[in-house]
């Protein structure tokens, strides 16, 4: 990890209540952390996009409070109205991720912001060109982006179909393209989420690696369109969240590759993007 930068610096961000951040993929998983510990010193108005539905509009009273997959499983199956395994399954899997985003909404009000939430396939490109020009429309401005979103489909490059390549690089480049056609100049910061999979490459994710590369480039590029910072981060694999699985921690284990602890990666990350002025950041465990 690097060290991390002087807390007595002036931040290259300013933010008030009414200032509007856009957050793609940041309702579930290591995007949400971030934002959620980053929203501890800015609160505002977050605007999170992810492909599902907004769990404030779905009735879950019985599931709201079950923390894992597998306690929604036993209590669906307690219900019986659901009998086949892969129905469960199915069923389980999306009311775990409604919970999860409803946590990162409530997380991000308790500390003082307000949310908008959005829900569509950020490859859909006339969809986020409206959603943009909608916020324009309402809040005039967007202050910063974030830009979390992610798809793996880990194969090897002769096993890869045209379909899986184009999912998961089209998830990671159409918003980037987006983005640079419809935000103004006076967007102060906008953040790329990329891997360290672009800069050293990894096993079974050639198209993966891809996609990072062009968040890489394009940052140079939008760097020029914005008045504000723009910056890729390159990050290695997180402990316990984020897409490492059990099975890939191991992996990386058995490879002497570090893990990023969850509390040092989120500060971490908040120094780099209040006082960091590089395009491109390298960040992984020592």
């Amino acid at each position: 990890m690097p060290k991390q930068l002087p807390a007595g610096d002036t931040s290259r961000i300013a933010l008030q209540e009414d200032s509007v951040v856009l957050v793609l993929g940041g309702a579930q998983g290591i995007t949400a952390e971030l934002m959620v510990r980053f929203s501890k010193d800015y609160p505002c108005h977050y605007v999170l996009v992810g492909r599902s539905q907004d769990p404030r509009t779905q009735d879950l009273p019985n599931y709201t409070a079950l923390k894992t997959k597998e306690d929604i499983k036993q209590q669906l199956i307690r219900e019986g109205e659901i009998t086949t395994p892969a129905a469960i399954e199915k069923r389980a899997s999306d009311i775990h991720k409604f919970n999860q985003i409803l946590q990162t909404i409530r997380a991000l009000e308790e500390n003082g912001s307000t949310v908008s939430y959005y829900s569509l396939d950020l490859r859909d490109e006339a969809a986020l060109h409206t959603l943009i020009s909608t916020l324009y429309e309402t809040h005039g401005r967007i202050d910063g982006v974030v830009h979390g979103a992610g798809l793996l489909e880990d194969k090897l490059f002769r096993q890869k179909t045209a379909d899986s390549f184009e999912r998961v690089f089209s998830t990671k480049v159409t918003p980037l393209r987006i983005l640079v056609e419809k935000l103004q100049a006076d967007t102060q910061f906008v953040v790329l989420f990329s891997s360290v999979a672009s800069v050293y490459g990894n096993r079974g994710q050639t198209d993966y690696a891809a996609a990072n590369s062009v968040l890489d480039r394009y940052a140079w590029e939008l760097k020029n369109l914005i008045k504000g910072k723009v910056t890729t981060i390159n990050w290695g694999p997180w402990k316990g969240t984020g897409m490492v699985s059990p099975t890939l921690e191991k992996e990386y284990e058995r490879r002497g590759i570090a893990l990023i602890p969850l509390q040092a990666g989120m500060e971490t990350f908040v120094n780099e993007l209040k006082y960091g002025n590089e395009s491109q950041v390298l960040i992984m465990a020592e």
